[in-house]
């Protein structure tokens, strides 16, 4: 499912709305990630609409019709109001409003993912971080709005713009307290715990998402990380596209954190080989990895 878009310009350091960005090697096309596109999106609306309308007061009923122009009449997100973000904040964070109405919220979000301008969205709440400091609960948050938040990671790798939001390195405090939290940090959250989630989809989402972020430039501590999970669901019999996914992401975060993934790969396991002669392209990946991992001493 993975393409090219046309040709953009990556800036190394600020990305779209002042946000700083892990530094890019080279200015190079955007490489569409891995997305799911099996929505009933009128669907979706009418399901938001029924789970939180009599929860809304009369600005965010308002909030609800713009969404209409925007989701269901393709007007854009241009329709939506600034008063949009507070919105948002109601649905994902507001304990008494129902799980089903953040489930078709985010699959209305991944839906609108398809198009450019879903980074309006984003960038709205540069200052709030709505969206992150939800995402950030997600091994604490059911599984069904974990598997339409981890198909709206997914989706925000569409287009560029959006994928690059979820790499940015500028922190903000913790709702609550504790580490300081970034987007990236939370996207690598989000692709962890799908990866060795408890259903099929979140796997599923999961190995997408280590497929796309292998298609960025990455810190060799996120690379250390998200390895230290595909490794982690290597040690079961995953089928072979997810092998695949991870697999293909493994070689990249080996290529980028010379020294300290393989040696992970090395001193955790299973070694790359346990999958030789699953599939011909899997095999391909394998070879360049136990090769460089045959040069990596173990300390």
């Amino acid at each position: 499912m993975a393409g090219t878009e046309e040709l953009i310009e990556i800036p190394s350091e600020i990305g779209d709305g002042g946000e700083p960005l892990l530094p890019k090697k080279d200015k190079k096309p955007h490489e569409k990630g891995i997305t799911f596109r099996d929505f009933d999106h009128v669907k979706d609306f009418e399901d938001l609409v029924r789970t939180i309308v009599t929860l809304c007061n009369g600005e965010e009923q308002e909030r609800l019709r713009e969404m209409e122009d925007w989701i269901v009449k393709n007007e854009g997100t241009w329709v939506l109001a600034e008063g949009f973000n507070n919105f948002l904040g109601s649905v994902f964070h507001k304990a008494d409003w129902p799980s089903e109405g953040r489930i078709a919220m985010m699959r209305l979000l991944s839906y609108g993912a398809e198009q450019d301008d879903i980074v309006l969205i984003l960038h709205m709440d540069r200052k709030d971080h709505i969206v992150m400091n939800y995402a950030q609960q997600f091994d604490r948050l059911p599984i069904g709005e974990q598997e339409s938040l981890a198909m709206l990671f997914c989706n925000l790798f569409e287009t560029a713009s959006a994928s690059e939001w979820l790499l940015y390195i500028s922190e903000w405090d913790a709702p609550g307290g504790g580490l300081p939290i970034s987007n990236i940090r939370v996207t690598t959250k989000v692709a962890v715990n799908a990866l060795l989630g408890d259903t099929p989809a979140l796997v599923d989402y999961g190995s997408a998402l280590m497929a796309n972020l292998a298609t960025k430039e990455v810190f060799d501590d996120v690379c250390s990380e998200l390895a230290m999970a595909i490794l982690q669901f290597f040690q079961g019999k995953p089928p072979e596209e997810q092998v695949f996914r991870c697999m293909k992401a493994l070689g990249k975060f080996c290529s980028i954190a010379k020294r300290d993934v393989p040696q992970l790969v090395k001193m955790i396991g299973p070694e790359p080989s346990k999958f030789s002669g699953m599939s011909p392209r899997v095999d391909e990946l394998i070879k360049p990895i136990m090769a460089q991992l045959a040069t990596v001493p173990m300390f």
